[in-house]
C-alpha cells in the first residue's frame, strides 16, 4: 500500500511539473503570435507606404515632364515614323559594323542611329603545358607525394588514397 501512495505522489509530481511546464510553454507561444501579429501590421503599414511612392513615381503626367526634361522626348509626330526599307540592318559578316544612316537621308526631326559596335568574342586558347614542365610535375609527384598532393606509394598498392598532407 505504500508503494502505491509512493506512485501516486511521484505521478501528482510529474503530472504538476508538465502543466507548470506547458503553462510557460503557451505563454511563450502566445507573445510570439503577438509579436508576429504586430509585425504584420508593421509590414501591411509599410506595404501601403511603398504603393502611394509607386503610385507617384509613375504616374504618367509626372513621368512625360521628367522624360521631356532630361531625356528631350517628345509626342511622336508623322517626322518620326520612317519606311521598313530605310532603316539599317546587320552586316552579313560578324566583323562588318552596321552603318548608320546618312543625316540627309532622313526626314525632317528625326535623330541619326548610332553605329552599332559589336564585342568580338574571343574564346581562351587552351596552351598545353610543356615537356619540361610535365616531366617536372610527375617527378616531384614520385619523389614528393605528399607536398605535390598525390598519393603515397604504400597507398598506390593497396589501392588507397591520403589527403593532402596526411601521411
Amino acid at each position: 500500500m505504500r508503494a502505491s501512495y509512493f506512485l501516486w505522489g511521484i505521478l501528482a509530481i510529474g503530472v504538476g511539473v508538465s502543466l507548470f511546464l506547458l503553462k510557460y510553454k503557451v505563454l511563450a507561444l502566445e507573445n510570439e503570435l503577438v509579436a508576429r501579429q504586430e509585425q504584420v501590421v508593421r509590414d501591411q503599414a509599410a506595404i501601403r507606404v511603398l504603393q502611394a511612392e509607386w503610385t507617384y513615381l509613375n504616374d504618367p503626367e509626372r513621368l512625360r515632364r521628367l522624360s521631356s526634361e532630361h531625356l528631350g522626348f517628345r509626342p511622336a509626330t508623322a517626322a518620326n515614323i520612317a519606311e521598313l526599307s530605310a532603316l539599317p540592318f546587320r552586316a552579313a559578316a560578324k566583323d562588318q559594323v552596321a552603318q548608320p544612316l546618312q543625316p540627309s537621308t532622313l526626314p525632317a526631326g528625326a535623330l541619326p542611329v548610332r553605329p552599332r559596335i559589336e564585342a568580338q568574342a574571343h574564346e581562351p586558347e587552351i596552351r598545353r603545358p610543356g615537356l619540361g614542365a610535365v616531366i617536372l610535375a610527375r617527378l616531384q609527384n614520385i619523389l614528393l607525394p605528399a607536398s605535390a598532393g598525390a598519393a603515397t606509394p604504400s597507398a598506390r598498392v593497396r589501392g588507397q588514397f591520403s589527403p593532402r598532407g596526411a601521411q
